[in-house]
């Protein structure tokens, strides 16, 4: 049986505030994703125990058996960690190594009945498995992503497929196009697979003028409308996307309808982008870009990183977000300008507190807007956070 665990959340905030590591996306699938087609078998979940029953609420299929490791010797990956081939025998008691040392995941016998990310962590720290290096890599923070992710959408790619509406006017260069049941696309889109692959999932739809160029993966439900969409974008469930965007990950639910530019960036879910804004990706003198992750200033090694953007937050029109930004979830970014380049979780613009009351009641109404309903796992967790943040 395989496990898939989160044993190092804090680094992936503010992505991780509101979902498990095993459910960020590197590519177009999410980590966990990634290791179920690579298996070819269901995977298992090992989260933080404060986020059952949020899962429950989200993932329920997930929920029933997460956390939960039965009698036997199991094989356990890392959230983070990505392979490009399957993986061989792992005997029992080894540790697998990325070239970097970094853990990608241990085969044993030593874990049964109830367990929890925690208690991974504390299994990590205490064992002295040997260590086997295998091919593979470990993400240990979000933007180590942006290393490889036009490698990554391409390997996410499920293969051609023309089951939607293709416009007679709209230009497709290549082959490598997906088009799945219910997607349609209006004439005056250009699609460009040359490079690499193009999928438009189920009924997502097109509109031109626009430009896409692979790899690209435009999720279930999501309009695309006068956008140019550059090699690298993923573009999950029911968003709304005009405008430039390029080698960006916008988780789902992400409203970005008008003209701006987003570059290397992470978005959260039901992220509002205002008209005009913008986000830098690259320093002037082209060096490497640092960020300030809880107080702590690291190099991300990439020379182009743009931003992560926490949940539920709303960047106001004209904001200018600077190169290696991180904006908490539920934050408030006034516009007109240059943002700072670090803003907590549940602020309203630069110095102030958004209230807990008015925060869930635009949240209650964002997500209505989509036909979904907050649940009470996900209403306590945003108030256990606001506490903990706020006070």
């Amino acid at each position: 049986m395989v496990f898939i665990y989160e044993d190092s959340w804090e680094r992936f905030e503010p992505l991780s505030a509101l979902r498990p590591v095993t459910e960020i996306r590197c590519g177009a699938k999410t980590f966990r994703e990634k290791l179920e087609k690579l298996s070819g078998e269901e995977v298992r979940v090992i989260i933080r125990e404060e986020l059952l029953d949020l899962l429950c609420e989200t993932h329920p299929e997930l929920a029933r058996d997460a956390n939960n490791v039965p009698q036997g010797r199991h094989l356990f990956l890392a959230a983070g960690a990505v392979f490009a081939e399957p993986l061989s025998a792992v005997k029992s008691d080894e540790l697998m190594v990325d070239k970097a040392d970094r853990i990608l995941g241990f085969g044993t016998d030593a874990l049964s009945g109830y367990q929890s990310a925690e208690s991974i962590r504390d299994f990590l720290e205490e064992t002295d498995l040997s260590k086997r290096r295998i091919p593979g890599r470990r993400a240990l923070y979000p933007w180590e992503i942006f290393a490889s992710l036009e490698l990554e959408v391409t390997r996410d790619f499920e293969g051609e497929l023309v089951e939607g509406e293709l416009d007679p006017h709209a230009t497709v260069y290549g082959s490598a196009l997906r088009l799945e049941e219910g997607a349609r696309v209006e004439a005056g889109t250009v699609l460009d697979c040359r490079k690499g692959p193009v999928t438009v999932a189920r009924n997502a739809l097109l509109k031109g003028p626009t430009l896409i160029e692979g790899p690209c993966y435009i999720g279930p439900d999501t309009i695309v409308d006068s956008a140019r969409l550059r090699a690298g974008t993923v573009l999950g469930q029911c968003c709304r996307v005009g405008g430039e965007v390029e080698a960006s990950i916008f988780h789902a639910y992400v409203n970005k309808h008008h003209e701006g530019f987003i570059g290397h960036a992470y978005l959260g879910e039901w992220v509002n982008l205002g008209a005009m804004s913008a986000n830098s990706d690259l320093k002037n003198n082209y060096s490497e870009v640092k960020v300030n992750l809880a107080g702590e200033i690291l190099s991300t090694g990439l020379t182009k990183f743009g931003c992560l953007i926490g949940d539920h937050t709303k960047i106001a029109i004209g904001t200018l977000i600077p190169t290696g930004s991180i904006i908490g979830i539920f934050a408030n970014v006034l516009g007109g300008g240059l943002c700072s380049k670090n803003i907590p979780p549940f602020s309203w613009g630069e110095a102030n507190v958004y209230e807990l009351k008015k925060l869930l009641s635009t949240a209650e109404v964002v997500m209505q807007r989509r036909g979904i309903q907050m649940g009470e796992a996900l209403k306590e967790r945003i108030i256990a956070l606001y506490k903990a943040y706020v006070g």
